[in-house]
């Protein structure tokens, strides 16, 4: 298959989850408190609960040990029974002297649905979460950190089970916080392997601020949301987020929050007050950009031919896309970094499509590419292995990664100035 190449009170203001990286992103050493603001949304109040539906009812979730709520309790719980080191992070009332506050602010939620494998009488959910761990000075009121965070729920659930909750996918979500079965895939523990990890000693933020500032789509492609799952909206947002996500991590670098107005100056920090049950916000600064991440997804095709196995009548189906990804260095007005990549990948289907989402595919193969992309910056040995052509295969499924160029050698100088532009960072 080819596809064609193109162009979130006074606690707040006296004032979590986060990629498992250790890095430096400040300036000016700093000793004094560190006012922990809990959990946010990085979305004024009115707007939570049409763009993060589950979340918001989730996060709202009484605890079980305390009078907070289920996520705040947990992160506290934690913070207390297992300080983080070198730091005088406030987590009751706030310190007046405090320069610095930290919060975690959710900033996106994808449902794609639920689907029903009636073999086995369960029905599957599939949700991402991103969000943004945020440090930000309280005088400024300008974010001098921003870490991205991503969280995939994924369950296969009984009937039985569903029964016994009003509202099934945000108890799902709630789990995803924090549950005791498997804490160690929670994000809560994302959040303590990164806050164990980060500085708090820096009053601004040191070095280039890298910020995804454009995400683009064919405009003659619109046909391809018909049926889809989530809206062409949806899915620019998904991928800023995404985007987002994987600059940080791959690259082992603080990033600005991707906002779907890349115009925007500021972003509201709104937090839930468990006790009067209301929201209180402030606006933050976001600092310009000095490296701007562009994104232009190409679209997709799929495409279908019959499969037989074990007398079962099934479906064999290609999923082919291209991404191009542009950084742009503001200071010296030019680019950075400019290529292209393709994927496609196979997989086994039920031939009525009733375990199929087609939005959910997509999503997970685009960030496939895009964790793959900004990886092949960052090591060499993997940056020759996808200009070669990176292959992956199970047993119903396979997937080819490729960085399309014949001219590796500039693949590599532009990834070398990439890399001397980011902000200076720890290793694992």
């Amino acid at each position: 298959m080819k596809i064609k190449r193109r162009n979130f009170n006074k606690l707040l203001t006296s004032t979590i989850l986060a990629s498992s990286f250790s890095f430096r992103s400040y300036a000016e050493n700093y000793a004094g408190p560190v006012n922990w603001a809990g959990v946010s949304f990085l979305l004024p109040f009115n707007e939570i609960k049409t763009l993060m539906p589950v979340t918001k009812v989730a996060s709202e979730f009484k605890s079980d040990v305390d009078n907070a709520s289920y996520f705040n309790s947990y992160l506290n719980k934690s913070l207390r029974e297992k300080p983080i080191k070198n730091i005088d992070l406030r987590l009751e009332g706030f310190a007046e002297n405090a320069t610095l506050a930290f919060t975690y602010g959710f900033s996106a939620e994808f449902d794609f649905g639920e689907f029903k494998d009636n073999e086995v009488n369960k029905t599957a959910y599939l949700m991402y979460s991103f969000g943004q761990s945020l440090l930000y000075n309280v005088y400024d009121r300008v974010i001098i950190s921003s870490v991205p965070v991503r969280a995939i729920a994924t369950n296969l659930i009984s009937e039985e089970e569903k029964a016994k909750y009003p509202d099934i996918k945000a108890e799902l979500m709630k789990r995803a916080f924090y549950n005791t079965s498997k804490p160690q895939s929670t994000m809560l523990e994302q959040f303590r392997i990164m806050a164990d990890k980060q500085s708090f000693k820096k009053k601004e933020w040191e070095g280039k601020k890298p910020r995804v500032v454009l995400v683009d789509f064919p405009a003659d492609a619109n046909d391809l949301f018909n049926n889809f799952g989530l809206s062409k909206e949806q899915f620019i947002s998904f991928l800023g987020q995404s985007s987002t996500f994987a600059f940080g991590y791959k690259l082992e670098s603080p990033i600005l929050p991707f906002m779907m107005n890349a115009a925007l100056t500021n972003t509201t920090i709104s937090r839930f007050d468990f006790a009067t049950k209301l929201y209180n916000k402030i606006d933050v600064k976001l600092p310009k950009p000095d490296l701007e991440i562009k994104i232009y997804h190409q679209g997709w095709e799929f495409a279908e031919e019959t499969y037989q196995e074990n007398a079962k009548s099934l479906l064999k189906v290609s999923l082919g896309m291209a991404i191009e990804i542009e950084i742009y260095d503001n200071f010296d007005e030019k680019v950075l970094y400019k290529q292209y990549f393709f994927a496609e990948k196979t997989y086994i289907e039920n031939k009525n499509k009733i375990m199929r989402s087609d939005a959910a595919n997509v999503c997970e193969l685009t960030e496939a590419i895009l964790e793959r992309a900004f990886f092949s910056i960052k090591d060499k040995n993997y940056r020759n292995k996808i200009i070669s052509g990176d292959g992956v295969q199970s047993q119903y499924t396979s997937a080819i990664f490729q960085l399309d160029t014949d001219k590796p050698e500039e693949v590599n100088k532009q990834s070398e100035l990439v890399l001397s532009a980011l902000p200076q960072v720890n290793s694992f």
